[in-house]
């Protein structure tokens, strides 16, 4: 239930947020405390990031779950390793500092323990399940599949809950830094939307025994929202660089939205929409 709620709850921040995009605002000054908090939660949004990016692969889960399902029909791996990670960024990412409220602080523990220990015991279960076929045995080889496709739920879910809790809050600190850049609606628009595609690329090509179609949805509504909003915004004069740049954002996510149609109506993907749709998210802007 908690998960769900964290979902609910930030689905209805971002359209919030959605609907006051464009919207035109007094000038607002902020204290240096207000600034140096913002820029604390960016840094840690940044640096969560770029642990999330090797901390869970899901082309390398399916990988994993592809070949026990198998049952040693195909070439056994010689070993396996976890993607290597920061332990400097793991130790910062599970010890959120107070620019955050109580709240979120501690969603984002609660969700980063359990994130790095079904990790952890997922490729603990895939060495374990190679150390079985070695010695020729079976006993126990199902329950392995059956807790790694538990853990690999749990990955996703987790990793979905963390952007979910950090995107409304980072679009707030964003406006903060942003405050005197008179391109930053555009700025923080592309920062939202790249987000959401992220969390759509994620969510389509984890792995799950059991999919969840409400929540890819909701996700896929979202960025509809969010680039309906973006595509009212004025061009800024004097910074027609920028604003072409965006509108180049624009159209590349307008053709995101199309791919995940198409991916969803089929209701399954092949290796080239996985190399196609990959190119999206973070790595645009």
């Amino acid at each position: 239930m908690r998960k769900k709620l964290l979902v609910l709850g930030a689905f209805v921040s971002v359209v919030m947020l959605v609907s006051c995009t464009g919207s035109k605002k007094e000038a607002v000054n902020y204290t240096p405390e207000e600034i140096a908090d913002a820029g604390q939660v960016v840094k840690y949004y940044d640096t969560s990031l770029a642990l999330l990016k090797n901390l869970v692969k899901e082309r390398d889960v399916n990988a994993v779950l592809g070949y026990m399902e198998q049952q040693a029909k195909v070439q056994m791996f010689s070993h396996i390793m976890s993607p290597v990670i920061s332990k400097k960024d793991s130790a910062a990412v599970i010890q959120p500092g107070d620019y955050f409220g109580d709240d979120v602080r501690q969603n984002l523990i609660q969700n980063y323990t359990e994130l790095f220990q079904s990790r952890g015991q997922f490729y603990a279960n895939f060495n374990k399940y190679l150390s079985l076929l070695k010695e020729k045995k079976t006993e126990g080889i199902a329950d392995l599949l059956n807790d790694n496709y538990e853990l690999s739920v749990e990955m996703s879910e987790c990793k979905q809950n963390i952007f979910d809790i950090l995107s409304p809050i980072v679009a707030q600190a964003q406006q903060v830094l942003l405050a005197e850049n008179p391109v930053k609606e555009q700025i923080i628009a592309m920062k939202k939307m790249s987000l959401t595609m992220q969390s759509i690329i994620n969510q389509i090509y984890a792995r799950k025994h059991v999919e969840d179609k409400v929540r890819l949805d909701l996700k896929i509504v979202e960025l509809r929202l969010q680039l309906d909003a973006a595509e009212k915004l004025p061009a800024v004069k004097g910074h027609e660089e920028q604003t072409e740049k965006f509108k180049d954002f624009l159209s590349k996510t307008e053709k995101f939205m199309k791919i995940v149609q198409d991916i969803r109506q089929k209701n399954s993907y092949t290796e080239d929409d996985f190399d196609e749709i990959s190119s999206y998210g973070l790595s645009i802007i």
